[in-house]
């Protein structure tokens, strides 16, 4: 398929970037290319671009025609067709873009290839706009992304070195010294009495913490396809001389709006109880055993912890660290791996 010249009105970087990438990745990463493509058609519609003039109108509605052949042609694709697989196939590819480029960096191997890499991984991540708003880590990668792109072509602009302003990782504390047994106030400790006991020594009476009720059972929506509308959606009223006219503000009754290409993602309900539960009121009541004069009561053995059941946000979030650590690891970037394994388990609360 040809690829056509980018009408002058939509030189813009909301839109030319996505649709430089597209074009890049389409025999490669058809379904990235796919997104790129969905985002920029988004971005003309609700800047209303695509009524510019005749050619801003024509490639809007040739990339629309695209969108949709790609879905007939990969209909068997989840990447493209399914909202919730093609967003985390896209948060994968960004990671992994973002992490190449970081590597070179921290290898002060850094090129003007670099540059274009940091600038592809923002683009990347700036496309999971269209599942909400990015959460603030997405957010920061993207600001540091485009910071360094820009940092490194600067410098070899000015003839300089980009390594030399690589960000430096901070120094590991050196450790401190062991103690010495023959220092005195080693010597005072270990040499002491058993310590008297205090109230701080003495173990909690009280009852012994319980954790929050488990959760009802969850039950995910079934999948949704993203929408692509028909390019007749693009269509505004002709004027005699074959030019699209504007709308009049005080037409009635009014047009409706042009909608976006924005994809319904899946809402995840909040926890809450669920209405058909049994309750226990409802149970009846155990009968009272009167024990025997020789019946003993076992020792209540020691009460072991509940950990928290976490909520539904924080395991999806933690999927996504597992993966950015699956990413990791594929390019053998161990330390990366290990701090997104961290946070996946900080997120389900084992520490």
């Amino acid at each position: 398929m040809t690829v056509e010249p980018l009408p002058p009105p939509l030189k813009i970087p909301d839109v030319s970037r996505f649709i430089h990438r597209a074009n890049q990745l389409r025999g490669i990463k058809p379904a990235i290319a796919y997104w790129c493509e969905y985002h920029a058609v988004n971005q003309i519609v609700t800047k209303s671009l695509h009524t510019a003039d005749d050619d801003c109108f024509a490639f809007t509605k040739s990339l629309i025609e695209r969108l949709e052949a790609t879905k007939t042609e990969r209909a068997e694709d989840d990447a493209v067709v399914d909202n919730t697989a093609g967003q985390a196939y896209v948060e994968q590819f960004a990671q992994e873009t973002f992490s190449r480029a970081e590597r070179a960096m921290r290898a002060n191997k850094v090129t003007r290839q670099t540059a274009d890499t940091f600038d592809a991984a923002a683009t990347f991540f700036d496309l999971t706009h269209e599942w909400g708003t990015p959460e603030a880590e997405v957010l920061q990668k993207i600001k540091f992304a485009k910071w360094n792109a820009a940092r490194i072509l600067k410098a070899i602009r000015e003839g300089r070195d980009p390594n030399e302003s690589n960000p430096r990782a901070e120094e590991p504390q050196q450790p401190e010294p062991p103690l010495s047994p023959s220092d005195p106030a080693v010597r005072a400790i270990t040499q002491s009495g058993p310590r008297a006991a205090s109230v701080e020594d003495a173990d909690d009476a009280g009852e012994p913490y319980r954790g929050p009720d488990a959760q009802g059972d969850y039950f995910p929506p079934p999948t949704e396809e993203a929408p692509v509308p028909s390019p007749e959606m693009l269509l505004p009223a002709q004027s005699p001389n074959g030019m699209p006219s504007p709308p009049a503000p005080s037409q009635n009754p009014p047009e409706a709006p042009v909608p976006t290409l924005r994809p319904q993602a899946r809402t995840t309900p909040s926890p809450s109880i669920p209405h058909s539960a049994p309750k226990a009121a409802h149970a009846p009541g155990p009968t009272a055993a009167v024990p025997s004069p020789a019946a003993h009561s076992a020792p209540a053995g020691p009460s072991v912890p509940v950990v928290p059941t976490p909520n539904p946000k924080s395991i999806e979030q933690a999927q996504k660290h597992a993966k950015w650590a699956i990413s990791a690891l594929n390019f053998e970037d161990i330390p990366t791996a290990v701090q997104e394994l961290r946070n996946a388990l900080a997120l389900l609360g084992c520490q």
